[in-house]
């Protein structure tokens, strides 16, 4: 791995300014966007957290950038088990759909791991965050796939009785908007 790239990682934090950072300095050496990428997935490693939140400012910044790693992500949305970092990616896969309903960004194969994924996510013990995402991804994918909003419905429903003041939220909402 490029050692000012592993460097960054494990010196990046939370922190808004420390993204940003490290957000632009990948994006003004993009020769590390794909070794980032695939750490970002290298679960084994503690760091891939910290990598997957640099990934988002990335894509944040400038979400065009994903398009040649598209099928790796999705394919690869499944290993993700740690709450932060599928917040971050969650929140990026949200942002891909958005783009995907106004351009037809996405493949009918990246789609359905999307979708894979994000019912994973909210069937699963993973915090609020991640969910919210998921919750708002599986909404937008539901316009054009009739079968999500019955599902989602289920879960939202289900799932509102025993859960935090925002996933209570954030599923009101989005019953609201299905019915």
């Amino acid at each position: 791995m490029n050692l000012e790239l592993l460097h960054r990682i494990e010196k990046s934090t939370a922190h808004t300014q420390n993204r940003i950072e490290n957000g632009n300095f990948i994006i003004q050496n993009l020769n590390l966007l794909e070794e980032l990428i695939h750490f970002s997935f290298k679960t084994d490693d503690k760091l891939h957290i910290r990598a997957c939140c640099i990934l988002e400012k990335v894509f944040d910044l400038q979400l065009d950038l994903s398009f040649n790693f598209l099928d790796f992500i999705c394919r690869n949305l499944y290993k993700l088990k740690n709450d932060s970092a599928i917040r971050s990616m969650s929140r990026t896969i949200m942002l891909l759909v958005q783009k995907h309903s106004k351009k037809n960004y996405l493949s009918d194969y990246q789609i359905e791991k999307i979708t894979e994924a994000c019912f994973d996510w909210l069937i699963s013990d993973t915090k609020t965050a991640g969910k919210y995402h998921a919750i708002l991804t599986l909404y937008e994918l539901g316009k054009t796939q009739d079968w999500i909003y019955p599902e989602l419905q289920l879960i939202l429903v289900k799932d509102s009785i025993e859960n935090t003041p925002g996933y209570k939220s954030i599923a009101k909402k989005i019953l609201k908007k299905i019915n």
